[in-house]
């Protein structure tokens, strides 16, 4: 059953898709925030593939560094914050929560870096086109 959170991988890169497809002016915050939100289940996922042969030990080992990166956050941010014991089992709706913080934080922080992309590349494309501001200076001459 865990192995169809893997589905949420679909979610980015339809985003990516959308986005350009649309051009939207925002298209890797967008894509940033959508990576963001299912990072933390996706690895969870990711590691569930660890007990096929060769390639699922591979998939396993990507799954198990990024959930050691992205999981952790939402778990010891309860514990520090008391809505978690330290040491308890973690079930079903723990988990959820863990993620929905997971969710949270990592969609700040991928959307965060998304919009510095986004302004950098809107930098290099007003630069790229230097004509365009001296028809601009010359038309205000002219008026």
């Amino acid at each position: 059953m865990s192995h169809l959170l893997l589905l949420l991988a679909i979610i980015p890169l339809s985003c990516f898709n959308l986005t350009t497809t649309f051009n939207a002016k925002r298209r890797w915050m967008l894509t940033g925030i959508t990576i963001g939100m299912v990072i933390a289940p996706v690895s969870l996922a990711l590691i569930k593939f660890s007990y096929i042969p060769v390639i699922g030990k591979l998939i396993g080992l990507i799954g198990l560094v990024t959930n050691l990166i992205h999981g952790s956050v939402g778990y010891f941010g309860l514990m520090t914050i008391g809505i978690m014991e330290p040491g308890a089992v973690i079930a079903g709706p723990e988990l959820l929560l863990i993620n929905m913080v997971n969710a949270v934080v990592w969609a700040s922080y991928y959307g965060i870096i998304g919009y510095n992309i986004d302004n950098k590349n809107t930098a290099v494309v007003a630069n790229l086109h230097p004509l365009q501001s001296c028809n601009i200076s010359q038309r205000k001459n002219a008026a």
